[in-house]
């Protein structure tokens, strides 16, 4: 089942084209890396596929119906999730806290109604209420726990998300992405900022996500080792043009993608 599907995705600042005429294929349970070197629009594309930016031209398709022009929120609720290059949590909230805050978008009760009893019109409605959000509650605080204990954060759940170490601050980024139930999981530059071990591990991480959680994976990266590693599959971008497709061994010796990269002398 091909879960992402773009259809000729363009996108213009002005008379910049940044993303140009892009189709992008994805089929469920697999990884794949979108690569290209800085400022080959590659953020631009997962903008638009995340509904930050509206594409000038082109369409986009997840579980093939057409998302081009929704929401972010919108697009998160049909079971999209992303990650960002700069890492986004609420730093002064705990660990499990930043998790919780993900589930708002499946909660069935209203917090003001089943709390504060701001709508409900008479006590018996506000006591039913407040019981059925207590039980919610409970149910997302178990979910909390067991995403923490999976990315491996469950000991550090009381500690605020600032005091993490970097490589843990990413962890904490993609199970607050899992809380949301998605089933197509963006994660933008994951091993930025990591050490070698830290990088080392994301890999074997990733595919763990993915299995465990029955998720297709789309990255965007500048690692190239984590990309050769885990990728099903290839995209490269240059000046906002996809160049090249394939395997990793295809993208390691397309001459093309080589160019992108190294460049190529006048003599060459």
């Amino acid at each position: 089942m091909t879960v992402l599907k773009t259809d000729h995705m363009t996108m213009r600042f002005g008379g910049l084209t940044a993303v140009k005429e892009l189709n992008l294929e994805i089929n469920q349970g697999e990884i794949v890396a979108l690569i290209g070197p800085n400022g080959a629009g590659k953020t631009t594309a997962f903008n638009m596929i995340t509904g930050v930016y509206r594409p000038t031209e082109g369409s986009i398709y997840f579980e093939e119906k057409e998302i081009t022009g929704l929401k972010p929120h919108e697009i998160t609720k049909r079971g999209m999730a992303r990650t960002f290059q700069n890492i986004r949590l609420f730093k002064e909230l705990s660990v499990l806290d930043n998790v919780f805050i993900a589930n708002h978008l499946h909660l069935k009760s209203n917090f003001f109604q089943a709390v504060l009893g701001k709508l409900q019109p008479n006590f018996l409605d506000k006591v039913i209420g407040e019981r059925r959000y207590k039980k919610e509650e409970k149910e997302i605080l178990e979910k909390c726990y067991m995403l923490l204990e999976k990315v491996g954060l469950l000991d550090l759940k009381d500690e605020k998300a600032h005091s993490l170490p970097y490589g843990l601050q990413r962890k904490l980024e993609i199970a607050r992405a899992l809380a949301t139930e998605p089933k197509l999981l963006l994660l933008d530059e994951p091993a930025a900022g990591m050490n070698p071990k830290e990088t080392h591990d994301l890999t074997g991480f990733i595919r763990q996500i993915r299995d465990d959680f029955d998720l297709t994976v789309f990255l965007i990266e500048h690692h190239m080792q984590v990309v050769m590693d885990i990728s099903d599959r290839i995209y490269v971008l240059d000046y906002g043009i996809n160049i090249a497709q394939g395997n990793p061994y295809e993208i390691q010796n397309n001459q093309r993608v080589i160019e992108a990269y190294l460049g190529v002398t006048e003599d060459a």
